[in-house]
């Protein structure tokens, strides 16, 4: 009999030490060296175009800053990176050297960011967002006769979704002229917006009097992945004109939620609530 007690509790043991393995498996599984803290006070913004003549002068971008500092982990950390989300390499900085991290966007759309930190154990853990970037653009053109064609690329840097709308706000002035024989006469103009295909996607004539303006509003919905060309003809008239485009290209809100660093009444009002 007291060989039989012994096999069984043998086998117990056996039994009991597999449980205990299984459940050490499952805690490191579930647990993270790496507390993955990154604040940041916006998800979005809009490139700034200026087009004088039909030559660009001016274009500033959108930077976006992401800081790491409160980010910590059983080891001593390595690097913190972001993935932009528009094809570049990924942006990583040294954790020794710096928690912060600037993102500069130049094209217009919505992208999926990857925030990462990793530790000198090569662990790492990592966090996903969505930006939304939006363009506006400005464009003149004075004393012109023979105006000259708006290129609009509507196409997003990261083959996403396509704008949800094209704004277009267009100021054409027939400027007031005085000579020998009097005054200038009126213009008539045409304004249309036209696809890729060359099909048009929305058009405006109006006659202007002399010193006078005309504005055409106009917006497309989800347009195309393309190159809309924006133009303006004069149909009748002699006189030269100027021309104001504002142009924007705009998304679905659909980025990720701010979430700026706590600010030390934040923090009291938390503790007030709490009590």
């Amino acid at each position: 009999m007291s060989g039989g007690w012994k096999a069984i509790g043998f086998s117990l043991l056996v039994l009991l030490t597999s449980f205990s393995g299984c459940l050490d498996s499952d805690e490191g599984d579930e647990e993270s060296a790496i507390n993955l803290v990154v604040y940041y006070d916006s998800t979005s913004g809009t490139i700034q175009q200026s087009f004088i003549g039909g030559s660009q002068i001016s274009l500033t971008g959108v930077t976006l800053n992401f800081d790491f500092a409160r980010t910590t982990s059983d080891f001593d950390l390595a690097t913190f990176s972001i993935e932009p989300g528009d094809g570049r390499s990924p942006i990583t900085v040294n954790a020794d050297e710096t928690a912060n991290i600037d993102v500069e966007y130049e094209l217009h759309g919505l992208f999926t960011i990857v925030l990462s930190a990793t530790d000198v154990e090569e662990n790492s853990e990592n966090m996903t967002l969505i930006v939304r970037i939006e363009k506006h653009i400005e464009w003149s053109e004075q004393n012109s006769a023979q105006p000259d064609v708006m290129s609009i690329n509507t196409e997003p840097d990261n083959d996403g979704p396509a704008p949800k709308l094209l704004t277009i706000q267009s100021t054409v002035e027939n400027p007031s002229t005085t000579g020998p024989i009097g005054g200038g006469g009126p213009v008539t103009i045409t304004w249309e917006l036209t696809n890729a295909d060359s099909e048009s996607k929305g058009m405006k004539s109006e006659q202007i009097a002399d010193g006078q303006d005309a504005v055409w509003d106009f917006s497309l919905s989800i347009p195309d992945k393309e190159i809309h060309e924006l133009s303006v003809n004069i149909d009748q008239g002699q006189d030269r004109i100027n021309i104001n485009h504002i142009v924007d290209i705009l998304y679905d809100a659909t980025e990720s939620a701010t979430n700026p660093f706590p600010t030390e009444s934040g923090n009291e009002d938390s503790q007030t609530e709490s009590e």
